[in-house]
């Protein structure tokens, strides 16, 4: 039968482990407040006319894919109600 021996917590060694952890989320919380800004940033105006057209064409892409996807999820959510009954 072995014994563990745990160091003993102080506050000042829970005080020292708390201001670390929040230097680490502050660092966290920057990096993720970055990656949002550069996900969600507007594009940049389209330099030509083949950039303002393809961009345009992305989009209308994402939406109708959007749509469909909808359509999709509406009609197993209906077919799964009526088996119900």
């Amino acid at each position: 039968m072995s014994t563990q021996i745990t160091p003993k917590l102080t506050l000042e060694n829970i005080a020292q482990r708390k201001k670390k952890l929040q230097g680490e989320i502050q660092v966290q919380k920057k990096a993720m407040t970055a990656t949002v800004r550069n996900i969600f940033s507007p594009l940049p105006p389209a330099n030509n006319k083949t950039n303002a057209i393809m961009r345009s064409f992305n989009t209308g892409m994402a939406v109708f894919d959007g749509v469909m996807l909808g359509i999709k999820l509406m009609r197993k959510i209906r077919k799964y109600f009526r088996n119900l009954k």
